[in-house]
């Protein structure tokens, strides 16, 4: 977090790009996995705008972005 913004200018900004990942890993075919990741961000966002809610929604970011990642690179074509 920039420490010229407070928790409550971050959170929402954040939170959606957590969703806006979740959202990447639907349109890969992970939708088991992006809804039990959307219950997760949804339960975090909705309880204190706190530093533990702050952790919890980059740390969730790094997940969702991990499983994208991974996922796009089990899709590419292997070059022989």
């Amino acid at each position: 977090m920039n420490s010229d913004q407070t928790i409550a200018e971050t959170l929402p900004r954040l939170y959606r790009e957590v969703l806006d990942g979740i959202a990447r890993l639907e349109d890969l075919g992970a939708r088991p996995a992006a809804a039990r990741l959307r219950e997760e961000a949804i339960a975090g966002y909705s309880r204190a705008w706190d530093a533990a809610c702050e952790k919890q929604l980059r740390d969730l970011l790094g997940r969702v972005d991990g499983a994208a990642r991974d996922l796009e690179r089990r899709r590419r074509p292997r070059l022989a």
